[in-house]
């Protein structure tokens, strides 16, 4: 079969490339949710305020509000904080 001519006018997408260099130079903030019981937030860099009600995570580009009921921190580390309890908002500042 052969391989149909591309339009006229039209070019192919590239895609956009970043150098391996860069990419591990800038932080990198990702969240990972698991229904609305869990939420892991990497590229964390500090715990700024805490409650039941609300968790107050400070990254290196935002801060972020993660507000519920029973919200408890199981986890943090190697700049990562793993957030329980019952998840009803996350905010960006």
């Amino acid at each position: 079969m052969k391989k149909q001519k591309e339009h006229a006018g039209y070019e192919k997408a590239k895609k956009p490339t970043v150098s391996r260099a860069l990419a591990t130079a800038i932080p990198c903030f990702t969240i990972e949710c698991i229904e609305r019981y869990e939420l892991l937030l990497c590229g964390c860099k500090k715990i700024e305020a805490y409650s039941t009600d609300q968790a107050l995570i400070s990254t290196h580009s935002c801060k972020v509000a993660v507000n519920g009921a029973k919200l408890r921190i199981a986890f943090t580390g190697d700049g990562k904080i793993l957030i329980s309890g019952i998840i009803s908002s996350i905010e960006f500042k």
